[in-house]
């Protein structure tokens, strides 16, 4: 083995040993393994995790993008975020999945802004505690209809 190889190799052993140590385990029953190593920020508080593990033999549940728009409202972020929330769960449900089997989550976020992200973060965290899945905010000008301003789709896992 080459100086430079053994060398990345050993960095990767090291890097996975300290990560799995700090490491804890989801909600009893999850499959997933909430990943936050201690030399990054604390995002827990956020309710989102830095990373999930599941393990090889996990099926793989995909849930499409939810918004929570409804023509009799009310339309404003808040109640989109938890309709939004709602309808994710709801069809997470339908395909066999527990809120705990989520593993990530993407938002988008229309005109994003410091009060929003303070609404999806005590969104994340009633819906997750202290299990959260991994998580990823997009800003955008526009979604896919006028009014639309929240948008949020996951991936779940489950035996």
């Amino acid at each position: 083995m080459k100086h430079g190889t053994k060398a990345f190799v050993t960095a990767v052993a090291l890097t996975a040993s300290l990560v799995a140590v700090h490491s804890y385990a989801g909600a009893e029953g999850s499959l997933k393994t909430a990943v936050n190593p201690p030399h990054l920020s604390d995002t827990v508080q956020f309710g989102y995790s830095h990373a999930t593990v599941a393990p090889a033999d996990a099926q793989i549940i995909h849930v499409a993008g939810q918004v929570g728009m409804t023509p009799d409202g009310p339309n404003d972020f808040a109640n989109q975020v938890d309709r939004s929330f709602a309808n994710l769960i709801a069809a997470l449900q339908a395909a066999g999945g527990k809120t705990e089997d989520i593993v990530k989550i993407t938002m988008l976020i229309v005109d994003h802004d410091g009060e929003k992200l303070a609404v999806v973060g005590e969104k994340r965290r009633e819906t997750f505690g202290n299990a959260p899945p991994a998580s990823t905010l997009i800003p955008v000008t526009r979604l896919y209809a006028p009014g639309v301003l929240f948008e949020i789709d996951a991936v779940a896992v489950k035996r």
